[in-house]
């Protein structure tokens, strides 16, 4: 376990490592670097251009200003925002708790749906049913999230149900699948033959070798909840990260945006991880 543990740890960092130098780079290499809105002010005299230039100029050797992220970041300093001139810290202490909050909304409700739906489809074994709710899922798993955004922000709803929306069909699908899956198994179709009812087949031969899976993919839904959440937030206008993130890209913010990297890198490999520990325990219980 301390094994595991110690694995986990270091491919935490290493991955957290490589995606913001990653991402810095590709920031650098990005077109318009070195420009800033600033410069087209024609107020400004000679001397504060050549200051906002210099600035710039300061962080055009990614190397060297991801050794001094790394030297601030050892001593508690994520550094200052240039766009927002705050202090990234509290512009994360402002910002993360908000779109933590309409992921845990979007999760939660994007599950109930999915094993609601997937519950009802086992039970009635009705086609029309199940055509009905692979149609609702495949009709919201293929909206683009912006589209649907757009929506929201039409219907005055709320963002993070939009969310929710785009992550209960991926849950529903496997979640289906998997009760399928499970529903065929010698055992169950023993204690049906028997005449156990649809609920108590369910309850006490179905669920208990489903749910071990249905926990791992509490994980994944981690990551798709926050790969459609960011962009929901744009457009919907939430004072989340994705928002933060879109400002912080359009004035090519470098010290922001490497730590919003590293912030979204950190929860995703840590549901990654737990899904792994969760299909560790699995196999170790099977073996």
């Amino acid at each position: 376990m301390l094994r595991f543990l110690g694995g986990a740890a270091l491919r935490l960092l290493l991955v957290m490592l490589m995606a913001s130098f990653t991402g810095a780079m590709l920031i650098r290499l990005a077109p318009g670097f070195s420009s800033d809105e600033q410069e087209l002010n024609t107020g400004l005299s000679a001397q504060s251009l050549q200051t906002i230039r210099q600035a710039r100029l300061a962080d055009a050797n990614i190397p060297r200003f991801y050794a001094r992220y790394l030297g601030s970041l050892l001593h508690g300093d994520l550094g200052i925002s240039r766009s927002l001139n705050q202090p990234v810290w509290d512009l994360l202490r402002d910002r993360l708790p908000v779109t933590l909050v309409n992921l845990g909304f979007a999760l939660g409700v994007g599950w109930l749906i999915a094993l609601a739906l997937a519950t009802a489809v086992q039970l009635s074994k009705a086609r029309w049913l199940e055509f009905l709710a692979d149609a609702i899922s495949g009709a919201f798993i293929s909206t683009p999230a912006a589209a649907l955004a757009l929506v929201f922000v039409l219907l005055r709803q709320p963002a993070a149900l939009a969310a929710a929306l785009l992550v209960f069909p991926k849950i529903y699908r496997y979640s289906q699948n998997l009760l399928r899956q499970s529903s065929e198994m010698p055992h169950v179709l023993t204690a049906r033959a028997r005449g156990a009812g649809p609920w108590r087949v369910l309850a006490w031969h179905v669920a208990p070798i489903a749910l071990p899976q249905m926990i791992a993919l509490i994980g994944v839904s981690i990551s798709i909840g926050i790969g459609v959440l960011l962009p929901i937030e744009v457009f919907c206008d939430v004072a989340g990260i994705g928002q933060l993130a879109w400002q912080a890209a359009q004035s090519r913010d470098l010290s922001l945006l490497v730590n919003l990297t590293v912030v979204i890198t950190f929860i995703t490999v840590c549901a990654t991880l737990f899904s792994d520990a969760v299909q560790r325990g699995l196999t170790r219980s099977e073996a």
